[in-house]
């Protein structure tokens, strides 16, 4: 199975996660795409913003994900910080933009807010994000999730999902690994249904409480990928990409191989 796997530009925690630092070290690494998180600092620095778009429409022939801050509301949709961003990412022929679901908006809210971004602008990936702790608020959370996919479907609205699997494993949520793991299987099973291609956002870690310092290598954690992986093979649900966010340039390395070993048996 060829997944395209990549990495974010979270690899350059250690020189202030520079953006062309991270898009060398995917170049000499060989990675398959890379994601550009855009906070405020960075759209509003127009010196910046000229040399990353000359960068990538000069260079880089291979997939770019920029990744919004904040959370899919109407804060975003309104402020200045998301007409720059969506100013500049309209430079690009491949239009992908990721941003953190909010569980605390209103669902036809969200809706009216994928409407205004549907037309002429970047695709929109929802990425699932837990605002709230506790397996009540997770449960309603992921419901709510699943809910709006099938909303903005019906309506024909250009929205992608992305999956960040070790959420469903951090201890804010209380799930018991088993839990989490059958809210990922109904996930998968969702989107796989429906033929719908999902991004991954993966990390490993030693520990639940998934502190930077105990990230590891995909396969060396608590959480269970092997498992994940066999599962997501087993139904055959179209996985667009993996998106490695570690914060070092070493555990992305090894944790290609093992993905790719995962991801041939």
């Amino acid at each position: 199975m060829n997944i395209p796997i990549g990495i974010a530009n979270s690899v350059s925690a250690n020189f202030g996660y520079d953006v062309f630092d991270a898009l060398k070290y995917e170049e000499q690494s060989n990675f398959d795409l890379i994601q550009i998180f855009l906070n405020s600092t960075h759209v509003n620095d127009t010196i910046f913003l000229k040399k990353l778009k000359d960068y990538l429409l000069g260079s880089n022939d291979k997939p770019v994900y920029f990744h919004a801050e904040g959370f899919l509301n109407r804060e975003f949709q309104r402020s200045e910080y998301s007409k720059k961003l969506f100013e500049f990412v309209s430079n690009f022929e491949h239009k992908k933009l990721i941003i953190h679901f909010d569980e605390t908006e209103q669902l036809e809210e969200i809706l009216d807010i994928i409407s205004y971004f549907s037309d002429h602008k970047p695709i929109l990936y929802l990425e699932n994000y837990f605002r709230l702790s506790g397996k009540v608020n997770a449960e309603k959370n992921l419901r709510k999730y699943l809910a709006l996919f099938t909303l903005a479907n019906s309506q024909q609205f250009n929205l992608a999902p992305v999956i960040d699997i070790p959420r469903f494993f951090n201890a804010s949520l209380k799930f018991t690994n088993d839990e989490a793991l059958q809210w990922c299987f109904e996930l998968f099973n969702y989107f796989g249904n429906r033929g719908i291609p999902i991004l991954l956002h993966l990390i490993d870690a030693t520990k639940p409480t998934q502190e930077r310092n105990t990230y590891c290598t995909i396969g060396e954690g608590y959480i269970p990928f092997r498992e994940i992986f066999q599962f997501m093979l087993k139904i055959k649900v179209p996985i667009e990409g993996i998106i490695l966010e570690f914060e070092d340039k070493i555990h992305p390395l090894k944790s290609r191989d093992n993905l790719i070993s995962f991801l041939s048996k």
